[in-house]
């Protein structure tokens, strides 16, 4: 059974919902992104649709992140295995954002890591009122980085300094956070896809440096964030993610990763 579904409105927008079976939150699994795959595939040739909504089926949760539980199991960088998934997951983000149509993520409950930056690859995003809506990529605090072009996409809508900011500490950001640094919105997200227009040539373009350059903290995966972030700012968004994949690469499974995955997982017990 797959954890994707699209259902097309009669207002011309269409629904895709993800709600992993059996699970209490979306994790982004190598499965799940086959089921993602195999539902927007058909969507690039549908020209009667005039914008999707990318949900959860979860009340209060969005998409909570990657599978660490694999990341756990990894033993060494420059995996093939995490090669390969972050590979995937990178095609499945172009495919989205490369529809025909607006694309935007309803996000009502926690949207962290890859959750985010699977709302970063839609045109736009809008936050809902749930009390537990919060946006972030706290990856530096398991020892990686952002994997699916978030140290990318991210610093094309916020700026390099925010961006900076939210990736160089494993901190959230609330609703009206998101509001404020033109992360997301509020309101309807239907009548947002049906009213807007894709910002995609903004997205996929260099963006400005930072107005000071972000001085790198002593653990790698935050100095491995912040010269990516600065490294890929000039260059076009397809040229400039591949640097992030490499980095990443590096990280998972290094003994700072694997040991800080390991402190994470001891603290759930507790």
């Amino acid at each position: 059974m797959s954890a994707v579904t699209v259902e097309p409105r009669p207002d011309g927008v269409a629904v895709l919902t993800i709600d992993q079976p059996g699970s209490r939150a979306n994790v982004l699994t190598s499965q799940l992104w086959t089921d993602l795959e195999a539902a927007l595939t058909p969507l690039a040739s549908r020209t009667d649709l005039k914008g999707l909504v990318v949900a959860s089926g979860k009340p209060g949760m969005f998409v909570a992140g990657a599978d660490l539980k694999f990341f756990a199991s990894v033993a060494a960088p420059n995996d093939p295995g995490v090669k390969a998934l972050i590979e995937h997951g990178l095609r499945v983000l172009d495919l989205l954002e490369s529809l025909p149509f607006p694309t935007c993520a309803a996000i009502d409950g926690p949207a962290l890591g890859g959750g985010l930056e699977l709302a970063l690859a839609c045109d736009f995003r809008v936050c809902g009122t749930h009390p537990r809506v919060e946006l972030g990529l706290p990856e530096v605090k398991l020892g990686l980085i952002p994997g699916w072009g978030g140290t990318q996409r991210l610093p094309r809508i916020v700026g390099m300094d925010r961006a900076a900011e939210m990736l160089g500490t494993p901190a959230s950001v609330n609703a009206d956070d998101a509001v404020r640094i033109g992360l997301a919105t509020t309101g309807d997200p239907f009548a947002v896809v049906l009213s807007g227009t894709a910002v995609r040539e903004r997205k996929r373009a260099p963006v400005p440096g930072p107005s000071r350059p972000p001085v790198p903290s002593s653990p790698n995966a935050v100095r491995e964030a912040m010269l990516v972030l600065v490294r890929g700012a000039g260059l076009p968004l397809a040229d400039a993610i591949p640097l992030e994949t490499e980095a990443f690469l590096r990280l998972a499974g290094s003994d700072e990763s694997k040991r800080l995955i390991a402190e994470f997982f001891a603290g759930r017990k507790k």
